[in-house]
């Protein structure tokens, strides 16, 4: 299916859009001009009525803190975290994919006007670009949206075009480290019933790494996108809206950030001290043709090959809404292709030994979901909706390196042998509904439920190379289907004791589809994931509203959780497969205060302890851990000493505690002048890149960002100095074991956002 045929089907058929867009509809009955506007529940409702544990954060709220990419929503938002490793993808509460396959769902959805974003290293979207909130909601999720989502959504709504109104609003920003920013979004009436709405943005910084090798330096990032949209409204019962949007990215890669953390024992028998070697390298030998030295305060490498990720990404969407009466039938058509690919260097080295890591893959995603939205005010109102989704994903891999020998040009030894070739396809079906009982002006029992049929196939087979030769020995082709027909729902049961209160109970089922691991031609047959999560909350406005308190507490269960597992095949040998774990449990509560003592001062603090804990989850021993007999929890013996039970240790990237802090201050200085002050503090606690290994535990860290702005009275014309990592904090994202090395050793990994950023932006608006 070509991008271009897409879009001349989809303007041509079917459309029908959601309407819950909080930006253009009116604010709730009732609700205060200080009042947040949530549309996750697929009505436009306050946060402080909503029964879900959610957070919302504006347009602006991002800006004033100069964050620029998706993965720097983990900064405002406690509980959410971001994993660069498995799948590019978030973490809520702890819980996230851990694993990669190409047939593997995602637990965090992403949702972008309303679109299920599912395809594989792409989140959907790579700036901020016109977007207008986010909202995220923690907790399963499938009762009101196309896909299901076992532990949250992330929901990103942007501006809708304005009909009748001409505007121009953008930003230019420039920073340290050669950073640019520039974004301008045009609002055109075209006529009484019809506007467009074009947003551009590019964006770029230099890493503040240098490779030794060649002096360049590493995690670089560029992004640019493009979004265009069209609303028509032809009369005040009907709209078609549709979106289209290009985006790029490309950035230094993970790789081109890994240092040397830690080399145990004697490497002078490897590889070039030791010319025969063929599997470990002298990595003191050749890091100290650099100087470099490791240790955990390392942040020097040197790497002769190329290090980058890239991104490209295609969407057009068609959407319709239509009042029937007091009803409304809203339906969204969407198609999707991307093209993502990695290369990184596998020896972390300026040496041949193992330099080639390239993978690239072509994605093709097509959704449509139609809802009905029934008439509120009377005891029932409710949702129902229907669901289908298809797509198909084709891959590459090759992974390989002289190992010291003396090959001729372009010939490799691969441990796979030959370039290995994946293909996925998943086809998801599903019929949901969500009705709310309003027994009394107080009581509320809200019921949810949701039937999915999922259909997975995964394939791997190995190929010639147009590019290398590869000795090796390939595995033999491959292929399975997994099928899967699912039932879960949720119940809430919600209580206004006044205006100001509420509190709120749930009980939800989640559900993340089957998968077939193929991952080195290893087929894995991987069972669904289920969770019963529980949900306890209150939210409270004291003091003449002066006061905002949300407290929630939740227990989730998840059963066989979907991630890497050591297993022993009929040759007795161990290998990490993507598999089912007996379960892993997330519990604890969030917190947040909101102090608004007048217009211009805001301060704000939200906590979130969500400790983890894996079930009988058996984790590879890690090197120099003693093997015993009869070995228990956290201890190396099962699976033939291969193997420990971590039943009791925290999940892999998960920390325990994530904090924000946030305070605004806006007065007028003069008639038409105000300050633009805000800072926010942002705090994690420590986690683990391995489950149960004590070495790969990476410490928490705290940032601070900053702003401090002067403009006319309503802030369209604004001069700021930001700062992003004020005290310029530089923090190790993970670590892992190396290869090629000695047992025992580790490479850390620097986040891009390790560094300060100071910088000027100016904001218009006319």
């Amino acid at each position: 299916m070509k991008f271009t045929a897409s879009i001349i089907a989809l303007t041509a058929g079917l459309a029908i859009s959601n309407g819950a867009q909080a930006q253009d509809a009116p604010a709730p009955a009732g609700a205060s001009a200080n009042d947040i506007v949530v549309t996750g529940t697929r009505r436009e409702t306050t946060l402080q009525d909503v029964a879900v544990s959610v957070t919302a954060i504006s347009a602006e709220d991002l800006a004033n803190a100069g964050y620029k990419s998706p993965s720097e929503l983990q900064y405002t938002v406690p509980g959410l975290t971001y994993n660069v490793q498995l799948g590019a993808g978030f973490l809520i509460r702890g819980i996230g994919t851990q694993g990669f396959d190409y047939s593997l769902e995602r637990a965090v959805g992403v949702v972008i006007d309303d679109v299920v974003q599912g395809q594989p290293r792409s989140l959907g979207f790579n700036t901020f670009g016109d977007i207008d909130h986010v909202e995220v909601l923690k907790g399963p999720q499938g009762t009101l949206f196309g896909k299901n989502a076992s532990a949250g959504v992330v929901y990103v709504q942007t501006k809708r075009p304005e009909i009748g109104m001409a505007e121009t609003s953008g930003s230019l920003r420039y920073g340290e480290r050669n950073e640019i920013r520039i974004d301008n979004t045009v609002n055109i009436p075209i006529s009484d019933t019809l506007a467009a709405r074009v947003t551009g943005v590019y964006q770029r910084q230099d890493g503040y790494l240098t490779n030794l090798y060649n002096g360049e330096s590493g995690g670089d990032y560029r992004d640019y996108a493009l979004r265009g949209k069209l609303l028509w409204q032809p009369t005040d019962t009907f709209e078609v809206y549709v979106i289209g949007a290009i985006q790029d990215h490309t950035d230094g890669g993970i790789g081109g950030l890994a240092t040397v953390r830690n080399i145990n024992g004697d490497t002078s028998n490897g590889w070039p001290t030791n010319p025969d070697a063929d599997f470990n390298m002298d990595f003191d030998a050749l890091l100290a043709e650099y100087g470099i030295v490791p240790g955990p305060d390392n942040d020097q490498y040197a790497q002769n090959s190329r290090n980058e990720v890239f991104i490209k990404q295609k969407d057009i969407q068609a959407n319709m809404k239509l009042d029937l009466g007091d009803y409304t039938l809203t339906s969204i058509t969407a198609y999707s292709e991307s093209n993502t690919g990695s290369w990184f260097d596998q020896d972390y080295t300026q040496s041949d030994f193992y330099d080639i890591n390239n993978s690239e893959l072509w994605a093709h995603q097509f959704s449509q979901e139609v809802r009905l939205n029934s008439p509120m005010g009377g005891f029932v109102d409710y949702v129902v909706g229907a669901f289908f989704w298809d797509q198909k994903t084709d891959a590459i891999e090759r992974s390989a390196g002289k190992r010291g020998r003396d090959y001729p040009e372009d010939t490799y030894f691969s441990f796979s042998g030959a370039m290995s070739n994946y293909e996925a396809h998943m086809r998801s079906y599903a019929a949901f509904g969500e009705a709310n009982f309003h027994f009394t002006d107080r009581l509320t029992v809200t019921g949810g439920l949701r039937l999915t049929h999922d259909n997975v196939f995964g394939a791997y087979f190995p190929s010639e190379d147009i590019r290398y030769n590869f000795e090796g020995t390939p595995a033999p082709a491959t292929s399975g289907r997994n099928k899967k027909t699912n039932l879960s729902g949720k119940v809430t049961a919600k209580y206004e004791a006044s205006d100001d209160l509420m509190v709120y109970a749930t009980y939800a089922r989640g559900y993340k589809a089957p998968a077939v691991g193929t991952s080195g031609g290893t087929l894995r047959m991987v069972d669904a994931e289920t969770v019963d999560s529980f949900e306890a909350g209150v939210r409270a406005q004291l003091l003449d509203r002066l006061l905002t308190v949300n407290a929630t507490a939740f227990y989730s269960k998840f059963k066989n959780f979907q991630s890497t597992v050591v297993e022993i095949g009929d040759d007795n040998v161990a290998r990490s497969v993507l598999s089912n774990a007996p379960g892993v449990v997330t519990k604890g509560f969030e917190l947040g205060l909101t102090v608004q003592p007048s217009p211009d001062l805001r301060l704000g603090g939200n906590i979130s302890y969500a400790p983890t804990e894996y079930e009988d989850f058996i984790a590879p021993c890690y090197s120099g851990q003693p093997v015993v007999d009869n070995a228990g929890i956290g201890e190396c013996g099962a699976l033939g000493g291969t193997g420990m039970n971590v039943d009791g240790f925290p999940s892999i990237h998960a920390p325990d505690t994530t904090l924000n802090v946030t305070g605004a201050y806006t007065p007028l200085l003069t008639d038409n002048l105000r300050l633009f002050a805000n800072a926010n503090y942002y705090y994690r606690s420590s986690t683990f890149g391995q489950a149960g290994n004590p070495n790969s535990r990476v410490d928490g860290y705290g940032l601070v960002n900053a702003n401090l702005g002067i403009g006319n009275e309503d802030g369209s014309i604004k001069l700021s100095v930001y700062a992003r990592n004020l005290f310029d904090k530089q923090f190790v994202a993970r670590i892992h074991t190396m290869t090629f090395a000695p047992a025992g050793s580790y490479q850390q990994y620097f986040s891009g956002e390790g560094a300060r950023t100071i910088g000027v932006r100016l904001d218009y608006a006319f």
